[in-house]
């Protein structure tokens, strides 16, 4: 992690523009933001929504779509970071992004497409000529992810290879929904020696004790795959997600229809079909959830050692970690260019959310 993470400090009238505020997400980290004191100006596509939902927190607001370059630069006029919560990321970042760029403002959001991270990277250069951070997968999922491979690599310095797993999420809101379903790919990305490498979805299985014994998972793309190699020097890298006979037969079969999702016909029907699933979880659905991820760190002997965090809710822990990066951008530790959660800000910041971390 850089000793000095940014030198100038953001004035004190800094502001954070939260797009898609008005989803389950954006509302989430409205009441998280305004908790810290840190001041938020409201923004998305939905006049009446966002102007009911300012006049409830007593916040500025901006109206304003993605697809008019001229009015996203305007719309971000004495902005700070933007942090971006409105999703499907895979469509929105880009556009986003490059604003940022183009004004200096730094970048956040939540996304966990790994396409996101790859467009971020690829952008990184550009970014840190004009002085601006990009810092993709703010939320949860990524932080968990990034947060636990580090410290991963700390303990275990002999490790050559990787493994991630992900336990099934006990919830899920319309947006995250959306997001995977848009992710059905006929192949999967593992990274071997340092290089890419594709496999057949849900060919590669694997078995992990996710606190309740050992259960099946299936090898996925996962943002840390794109970025691991950047950020902690990862060479080999797999990551997996927990699932049952029924859903990793439902994922192989799925595959077959990844050119029809990647259409504008398909995109068009996953939108309807995710307004079908509940926008947000309930309160007492969110109290009972939880999420495990374990690592398994293999040296050269095929000797493993493992990690394993549970966090509480994620939902709960998107709001805190993304609070506790905007804060630290807003004190001035960034470092311009492409930056993931652990690289800059330390695995710790895991930890600091309220994550159990068990060893073995």
């Amino acid at each position: 992690m850089p000793e000095s993470p940014g030198e100038a400090v953001a004035p004190s009238s800094a502001r954070v523009l939260l797009y898609g505020a008005t989803g389950f997400s954006g509302r989430l980290l409205t009441e998280c933001l305004q908790a810290q004191g840190i001041d938020v100006v409201l923004a998305g596509r939905n006049r009446a929504r966002l102007v009911e939902m300012a006049r409830r927190w007593n916040l500025d607001w901006r109206v304003f779509t993605l697809d008019d370059p001229a009015q996203l630069e305007a719309s971000l006029e004495a902005i700070h970071v933007v942090l971006h919560a409105a999703g499907p990321f895979e469509r929105t970042a880009l556009p986003m992004i490059s604003a940022c760029i183009r004004t200096g403002t730094h970048y956040l959001d939540l996304a966990g497409e790994w396409p996101v991270f790859q467009q971020a990277m690829d952008l990184g250069d550009r970014a840190a000529g004009h002085g601006v951070m990009l810092m993709p997968g703010i939320g949860f999922s990524i932080v968990a992810s990034d947060c636990l491979l580090a410290m991963a690599r700390a303990r275990f310095p002999e490790a050559v290879a990787l493994r991630l797993a992900l336990s099934a999420p006990d919830v899920m809101s319309r947006g995250t929904f959306r997001s995977l379903m848009g992710l059905t790919s006929a192949t999967a990305m593992v990274r071997r020696q340092g290089v890419p490498t594709a496999v057949p979805a849900g060919s590669l299985s694997r078995c992990f004790d996710f606190g309740t014994g050992l259960r099946k998972a299936v090898a996925v793309t996962w943002p840390d795959v794109v970025i691991s190699q950047v950020t902690e020097g990862i060479a080999s890298l797999e990551v997996y997600a927990q699932a049952d006979w029924p859903v990793a037969f439902a994922y192989r079969a799925g595959s077959g229809l990844a050119p029809l999702h990647q259409s504008a016909l398909g995109q068009r029907l996953l939108d309807l079909v995710s307004h079908g699933w509940p926008e947000a979880p309930s309160a007492a659905q969110r109290e009972r959830s939880g999420f495990t991820l374990v690592v398994e760190a293999e040296d050269r002997w095929r000797r493993c050692r493992s990690l394993r965090i549970r966090t509480p809710d994620g939902y709960a822990v998107t709001g805190a970690t993304a609070t506790a990066i905007v804060g630290r951008v807003l004190k001035g530790h960034v470092a311009p260019g492409f930056q993931s959660p652990a690289h800059l800000y330390g695995a710790s910041l895991l930890e600091a959310c309220g994550c159990v971390l068990r060893v073995g």
